[in-house]
């Protein structure tokens, strides 16, 4: 390895050591060091006791000394340079914290002339800082005030003070208005600044927006005041002397003074009674800063009542008593509200020891703190006796075991609990059966204290269960095992709960069926409202009773049941227990004897009616033939003494007959007796009705029928009642037409009864009736259809038009027999009867009858059409 050269070396450890010199710490140490070490060479070198020539010497010295004087000069420019550097960088510093500050800063001299303004004084000013800043507040035309708006003393801004007092200003507030700007409210602080002398050469100022605050502040105040003028409490303000300064208006509602009345005076102050009074109410606020009493005053009317005081010191800034707040409230509801809860405790007292349940109390621990004196009744023990002990003390091993399990969730919880029911032992030995109750308390504060609830005994109760239980165990396996269909239902409605097996073979559907679709799977829409009624309104003591129901099966079939229901009670509660009997055979077999029965007292009335009708229509045609030959001879001689009548008026003039003049009687006798021989003759053809309708003759049972007559005979047996009934009464005659086999009377009777429906079925007498007969060459059949313009029936009433007894006027009268004998009629001549209908437009009725035969013989010569119309 070479070593570097030796003039090399020496000037990197020079180096080094200047290095050394004048970096790093302790520099004054080492220059101090390096003066030492020169000092000393010089001494040596001066004193000669080293051998260095002279030039060398002074050479070393100069060099020394001019080195020395350059590292001085060198280090001082640095220092300087430093110095600058630190002064710019705290100026950047204090800008940026003049910037970021949150107030608003001005720097002004003692001209008032800005000389610089952050962004949120610009902001706050509403004034551009380029605007602010060389110019003096006076010429930017600020309107400076104090907070209430009034000019400040010496219009000075109050910062102005700051060259006066030579001090800072703290907590200033004014008012300045910028323009074209609303006012701002400020807070304020400013400093004087001084020169390098210690003169005052300017202020600081810095300022926040307090309008925001002050508004609120304001608002806050506002509420207060509205607050205490609205306050339910009486607030009365004293001064020191307890004389009244202030009083809300609910102070004039508690005692009866106005605010004129007692302002100025000390009325109605406790400090009004006496001085000492006065004294102890003083003394007591300033050592304890409240006094409250509750005692009893009198109102302006002289009313006793309580009230509660409360006097609270308001001090002054400096903590000094000016005035006292006073609080009255009326508490004679509250007193009297007291007073009941006192009686309320003594009543619940007497209560609690009175009723059957055992009220009792344990704390956090289980263990008993109250037990009311029924628990001697229940379990044999006195109250006493059961204190500090739980309640699974009272049980046995196993049920103890059991309701402790129970009961742990509950205390970890600390939560309420409902009917508990378990097994204790009384005090002689036996069970009993308790329902308990309870529910958690707590302490003011909050802390949990326990739980209070009742005990109940339901040892008989719940026997009772027990036997019902067994009780209805027999009732299901009967309510199985009947052949009679069961259905039962919830209480007070018409849902199905359950329904036995046999009420599949009455309607054909499954209790699932039943259950799930409810009552409209059988019962028929017409009646199923009033059939939900009758089984929501079965209760105790009130029963139900259908004889008959129409009701339909699972597949339409219509069926008739008779249904019995009553309320029974079941384990689940009371539920409505309804059998259902399918009586369709019976009542067909009833219906049928009752027709049977119908037809045969028709047939002997008809009997009966001929007889009658021979014989008044012979008494009739005997006067009637009297009218009938009287009635054209007094019209002859009316005609023979007209002329004897006429001279007499022409002699002696106007005259009266029966009290009619002559003039006018001589048109109306002819007339009068013309009308007496065609009614007579009327009578005549209607009575000669009456025979051959009441003439029975057994030959004419299954003889050849003219339909037209047959209409004819019907249509003139009712005419009366046709009159009466419509002003619009139509016949139409189908020619020619076959004859029919049968009973003409049979048939008459038949579209007698539907004319007469048609007439009932008419609203007024404008509306009309339509008869008319026609012959069917398609069906081979004579047809007679009534049809008529009343207010029709609906697809119900239609299906059971023809059932025997079913009758839409039952209430005037009618039977419900006429058109159920008039379609069996119908169907003994091998025909039908049918009906067509629609609600508010009306019914066509339409008789079906196989002609008896085609041959010439037996068809009718060709007859007219004619239209007998009634109008």
């Amino acid at each position: 390895m070479i070593a570097p050269p030796a003039g090399k070396r020496y000037s990197e450890t020079f180096a080094s050591a200047v290095k050394w010199l004048f970096e790093g710490d302790r520099v004054a140490l080492k220059i101090t060091s390096l003066y030492l070490f020169l000092g000393l060479a010089w001494v040596l070198y001066f004193c000669e006791l080293v051998a260095v020539p002279e030039k060398v010497r002074d050479t070393i010295y100069v060099s020394s000394m001019a080195w020395v004087l350059y590292w001085l000069i060198d280090h001082g420019v640095k220092t300087i340079r430093r110095s600058e550097e630190a002064v710019k960088e705290s100026e950047k510093r204090l800008a940026g914290i003049l910037e970021t500050s949150p107030c608003g800063i001005l720097l002004m001299d003692e001209q008032g002339t800005i000389s610089y303004g952050n962004l949120i004084a610009s902001g706050i000013l509403g004034v551009k800082r380029s605007e602010l800043i060389g110019r003096n507040y006076e010429e930017i035309g600020w309107e400076i005030t104090d907070v209430n708006g009034k000019p400040l003393p010496g219009g000075d801004p109050p910062s102005g003070g700051v060259f006066q007092s030579d001090g800072p200003i703290y907590d200033m507030e004014c008012t300045v208005r910028p323009p074209h700007r609303d006012r701002v409210i400020l807070s304020f602080n400013s400093a004087p600044l001084y020169d390098g002398s210690g003169k005052t050469s300017g202020m600081v100022v810095a300022f926040i927006d307090i309008t925001e605050r002050k508004r609120a502040q304001d608002l806050m105040v506002r509420k207060l005041s509205l607050a205490v003028e609205q306050s339910p409490s009486a607030i009365m303000i004293t001064d020191t002397e307890s004389r009244i300064e202030y009083v809300n208006p609910s102070y004039t509602r508690i005692t009866g003074y106005a605010a004129s009345e007692v302002v100025g005076t000390r009325t109605t102050t406790l400090c009004g009674e006496s001085p000492e009074q006065c004294k102890a109410v003083c003394s007591t606020v300033c050592t304890q800063g409240e006094w409250k009493e509750e005692c009893r005053s009198v109102r302006k009317n002289g009313v006793p009542y309580w009230e509660s005081i409360t006097v609270t010191p308001i001090r002054d800034s400096s903590g000094e008593i000016t005035h006292y707040l006073w609080i009255r409230e009326d508490t004679t509801a509250h007193r009297k509200a007291d007073e009941d809860l006192r009686e309320s405790k003594a009543k619940f007292q007497s209560l609690v020891e009175s009723i059957n349940d055992w009220v009792w109390e344990i704390n956090e621990s289980a263990a008993f703190t109250y037990a009311s004196p029924r628990v001697r009744d229940i379990l044999g023990y006195d109250p006493e006796e059961v204190l500090g002990r739980t309640p699974f003390d009272l049980m046995a091993e196993p049920e103890s075991r059991r309701v402790v399990d129970l009961f742990a969730p509950i205390r970890e919880r600390r939560e309420s609990f409902e009917h508990m029911e378990n097994v204790h032992l009384r005090k002689d030995g036996e069970t009993v059966i308790l329902d308990v109750s309870g529910t958690p308390y707590f302490a003011p504060d909050g802390s949990f204290l326990g739980w209070r609830g009742v005990a109940r005994d339901i040892t008989k109760r719940k026997r009772a269960e027990q036997e019902l239980r067994e009780s209805e165990e027999r009732f299901r396996e009967m309510f199985e095992q009947t052949e009679e269909p069961i259905i039962l239902f919830a209480a007070g409605s018409a849902r199905i709960l359950d329904a036995n097996p046999a009420v599949a073979a009455v309607y054909g559907c499954s209790r699932e069926e039943l259950v799930e679709k409810g009552i409209s799977w059988f019962a028929g829409p017409a009646g199923l409202e009033e059939f939900e009624r009758s089984i929501a309104g079965i209760c105790e003591g009130r029963n139900f009773s259908l004889e008959k129901g129409i009701h339909r099966r699972k597949g339409g079939d219509r069926i008739i049941v008779s249904i019995r229901g009553k309320s029974i009670r079941l384990k689940e509660g009371l539920v409505s227990y309804c059998t259902f009997r399918d009586i369709t055979d019976r009542v067909r077999m009833e219906e049928e004897a009752k027709i049977q029965q119908a037809q045969l007292i028709h047939a002997n009335r008809m009997t009966s009616l001929g007889t009658i009708v021979s014989g008044v229509a012979h008494e009739v045609n005997n006067p009637n033939n009297l009218v009938m030959f009287n009635a054209p001879l007094l019209l002859s001689a009316w005609q023979d003494a007209l002329p004897v009548l006429a001279r007499e008026y022409q002699e002696n003039g106007e005259y009266a007959l029966a009290g009619v003049p002559f003039t006018e009687m001589r048109t109306i006798v002819p007339k009068l007796l013309k009308d007496i021989s065609e009614s007579s003759l009327r009578i005549k053809a209607i009575v000669g009705t009456l025979k051959d309708f009441a003439r029975q003759d057994k030959r004419r049972v299954d003889a050849p029928i003219d339909v037209n007559e047959v209409v004819r005979t019907a249509i003139a047996i009712v005419q009366h009642e046709i009159a009466k009934g419509t002003r619009s009464f139509g016949v139409t005659y189908g020619t020619p037409l076959p004859r029919v086999r049968g009973g003409a009377m049979e048939l008459e009777q038949v579209v007698i009864n539907l004319i007469v429906n048609s007439l009932q079925a008419l609203p007024d007498p404008a509306r009309g009736i339509e008869v008319s007969t026609a012959w069917n060459r398609k069906t081979g059949s004579v047809e007679i259809r009534v049809k008529d313009e009343g207010t029709g029936m609906d697809a119900g009433t239609l299906a059971r038009l023809t059932e025997p007894f079913f009758s839409t006027k039952l209430e005037s009268g009618g039977l419900g027999l006429g058109l159920s004998i008039s379609q069996t009629i119908i169907k003994e001549h091998k025909g039908t009867l049918t009906f067509e209908s629609e609600v508010g437009k009306g019914t066509t009725a339409c008789i079906s009858l196989p002609a008896a035969s085609e041959k010439s013989d037996d068809v009718p010569e060709a007859e007219s059409r004619i239209d007998a119309l009634y109008r």
